[in-house]
């Protein structure tokens, strides 16, 4: 196809947005509950946890973009992108399903009653290995799709606008629901004493059934609903679809060698290690430095829905306006501030206490905040990725979306796989929370040691981030130059 410029229907946006609920489903799970389980309600080292995350996450990493350069070269019926949508959500549902499903026989000994550390580090390092690779099969080549459907810029600012509204609001409404309704209230521990629902592994079944359902229906909804389109899509070149080595490390090399995008990728990999911290501190800082109840926690997601929509309905705006870049480092700006906004305030004395009947309205308030800082930026780098892909298909004449694509999630999941590993050493050996802690009765020297840890300490990587975006440089008026010069090449290269 000579000119991929096209307008898109609404049911093909729509459906495009409807896999990133799957995908988002399966990343709240894991980013959500995966430390709390593991660590409070059945008893494996934080160290360990993060161990696990990080191992699953670098051979994760590792796979992008070998996943990403198939993707490319795949000839079917069906294009080089649909045959992944289809096939990956099953083994995907499976492996989520196994994480939070050990075996009794490893989660206690009938002896000693305590969990098996090394057997259970097992086991989660495999599966989480598991589900990475199959949310890698799914998660490059719907991104890739999107970066191929249109060329237009402000066209493939609206679809990955629509994209990340239906995944961040997905995301908010399954938290709402498994933290209101899943998760919500109380039980007893061993010892009689009340605490929070997700502290108790046996609550954790129908929520896991439910999100493994979620990522499969959504994800064969994409499928289908874009299946249509697949005849206006790019086909791998044929003499390029054989395994001729040094073709396929120039294929993999050649989105390096573009300068635009090893500057957004060192600003992503800083930019995730701060990611991977509030990740894996989030929970715990809920739950016991704010005292949080679930029904408590459950307000954030749902106070992030109009904060997703406005953010990401606001991005083509801003980015039509301004530009990719200036849009990008502000937003990154304002979640560097909100996500340790709160924390910051409490451990200087100028918050309010636990106690307090405006600690929750607050929080909420900074969680928008964030939120829509949050979706601004996630708009404006999968559009910058867009426009990259058309300038690499400049200089090499290929389409290279699934290298793009992957490449980007090669770094950041690296440096956010680190981000877990420091978090979970951290939670061990600087923080030092115990096993089975309880919600008010935890040692204030650990609370503190635990706001200082989620607060200024993970706010650094951010700025380093920042200082590698501000030297990106692909603007607008370039990026018309650029589709102009492919269009004149393929002219040339279709009469010659």
């Amino acid at each position: 196809m000579s000119d991929n410029c096209r307008k898109l229907k609404l049911p093909t946006k729509l459906a495009f947005g409807i896999g990133s609920v799957g995908e988002v489903v399966f990343l709240g799970m894991l980013n959500s509950f995966i430390g709390i389980f593991y660590n409070q309600a059945i008893g494996l080292s934080n160290s360990l946890i993060g161990a696990a995350i990080m191992l699953a996450l670098l051979s994760d990493a590792i796979s992008d973009p070998i996943v990403g350069l198939v993707s490319d070269r795949w000839r079917s019926k069906l294009g080089r992108r649909h045959p992944f949508l289809f096939a990956a959500p099953v083994p995907l549902a499976i492996s989520l399903y196994f994480i939070f499903s050990p075996p009794e026989m490893l989660t206690a000994s009938s002896e000693t009653g305590e969990a098996s550390q090394w057997l259970l580090f097992a086991w989660l390092t495999v599966w989480a290995m598991v589900s990475r690779l199959c949310l890698t099969l799914y998660v490059i080549p719907h991104l890739a799709l999107g970066g191929e459907l249109t060329q237009d810029r402000n066209e493939r600012s609206k679809l990955f606008s629509i994209n990340a509204v239906c995944g961040y609001i997905a995301g908010a409404l399954f938290s709402f629901v498994a933290w209101g309704y899943f998760l919500g209230g109380e039980t007893l521990n061993a010892e009689g004493l009340s605490i929070p629902k997700h502290l108790d592994p046996v609550a954790y079944g129908p929520l896991v059934y439910t999100a493994c359902g979620l990522v499969l229906v959504t994800i064969w909804l994409c499928a289908w609903g874009t299946k249509n389109q697949i005849q206006y899509l790019s086909e791998a070149p044929i003499e390029t679809s054989g395994t001729n080595r040094r073709l396929l490390i120039s294929d993999l090399m050649g989105p390096l060698r573009n300068r635009n995008y090893m500057f957004l990728m060192v600003g992503f990999f800083f930019f995730m290690i701060s990611v991977g911290l509030n990740e894996t501190f989030g929970v715990f800082v809920n739950t016991y430095f704010w005292e949080l109840g679930t029904k408590d926690i459950r307000w954030f997601g749902l106070a992030a829905v109009p904060a997703i929509l406005l953010g990401a309905l606001a991005a083509p705006i801003l980015m039509r306006k301004f530009d990719r870049k200036p849009v990008l480092v502000t937003a990154l700006i304002g979640m560097s501030i909100f996500a340790q906004l709160t924390i910051n305030l409490r451990l200087l004395g100028l918050f309010p206490e636990n106690d307090s009947p405006i600690l929750l309205p607050l929080l909420v308030a900074n969680i928008a905040g964030l939120t829509f800082a949050t979706a601004i930026a996630t708009v404006t780098v999968l559009s910058m990725l867009g426009d990259i892909s058309d300038e690499i298909e400049l200089s090499t004449g290929l389409r290279q979306e699934g290298i793009v694509y992957s490449a980007r999630a090669f770094f950041a999941k690296a440096s956010n796989s680190f981000g877990h590993l420091i978090a979970g050493i951290m939670l061990d050996v600087v923080v030092v929370i115990p096993f089975d802690a309880v919600p008010g009765q935890v040692d204030p020297d650990v609370i503190f040691r635990l706001g200082l840890s989620a607060g200024p300490f993970m706010g650094a990587g951010a700025l380093f981030a920042i200082y590698f975006y501000l030297k990106y440089d692909l603007s607008a008026d370039r990026h018309a130059e650029i589709l102009e010069e492919i269009k004149v090449k393929k002219a040339a290269a279709a009469t010659a």
